[in-house]
């Protein structure tokens, strides 16, 4: 099979996204939704399009060794760092859904919990109607990140087409992890118009690219380099062939 070549990406305009219409942004973690797609989202709103975000983990497990935030307040305080981000991107709180699952273990089809999660958000699917869904590449190396496309893939969503984007991809991908050719087509999104919006987006997640809960020595945080990755004038999105 022919691995889709990365660097050779066509790179399709911002206007492209009026067809994207009502949209649902899948987001295993409280900033996968602004480092994936923070430019699109803004493009989104530019364009007047209605945009939700459907955050899966509680994000407990960033800082797991932080007693100054202990699980409770530091879902809280990542709940509250996505709200600051949506409103950079223009999307209100009310267009946020938080699942609550815990954070590394979303459920995935080894889960007993996969069928009940897999029902709920059908029902949310349904309510919202979108036309497209973006979610995580299956193959993203998180195991919520396969986890919450393995659950939109099981839903009904028919009444949607399927975007796929990758976060750890090129940093932490293992050889077969890339889409190939056979199951996928791939573009780039030009949001250089936007590029600073995505980029206030991502610095209101402040426990994950500061130094803001100090005493977990242990913890996540996202480097220099790695939000490096993440500002550039593009996003990368897959599509099923």
């Amino acid at each position: 099979m022919n691995q889709i070549n990365l660097d050779k990406i066509p790179v399709a305009p911002e206007q492209c996204v009026k067809g994207f219409g009502t949209t649902l942004i899948v987001a295993p973690h409280a900033d996968d939704e602004s480092l994936g797609c923070g430019g699109m989202i803004s493009l989104l709103r530019k364009y007047d399009q209605d945009v939700y975000i459907l955050l899966l983990s509680d994000g407990t497990m960033s800082h797991p060794g932080s007693k100054e935030y202990p699980a409770e307040k530091l879902r809280e305080l990542r709940e509250h760092e996505l709200i600051e981000a949506s409103a950079a991107l223009g999307v209100p709180i009310e267009n946020i859904i938080f699942c609550r699952y815990q954070d590394r273990n979303v459920p995935c089809t080894c889960d007993d919990k996969f069928d009940s999660a897999v029902n709920s958000i059908t029902k949310m699917v349904n309510l919202i109607r979108p036309q497209s869904i973006f979610v995580p590449w299956r193959r993203d190396p998180h195991p919520d990140h396969k986890a919450a496309f393995q659950l939109i893939n099981s839903a009904d969503t028919s009444i949607a087409k399927i975007y796929e984007y990758p976060i750890w991809l090129k940093e932490l991908g293992e050889a077969g992890d890339e889409p190939t050719s056979e199951e996928a087509m791939a573009f780039r999104l030009n949001i250089s118009s936007v590029l600073a919006q995505k980029q206030a987006a991502i610095s209101k997640h402040r426990s994950q690219t500061t130094d803001l809960i100090s005493d977990d020595p242990n913890g996540f945080r996202l480097s220099a380099e790695m939000l490096d990755e993440f500002n550039v004038p593009y996003e990368t999105f897959f599509i099923s062939n």
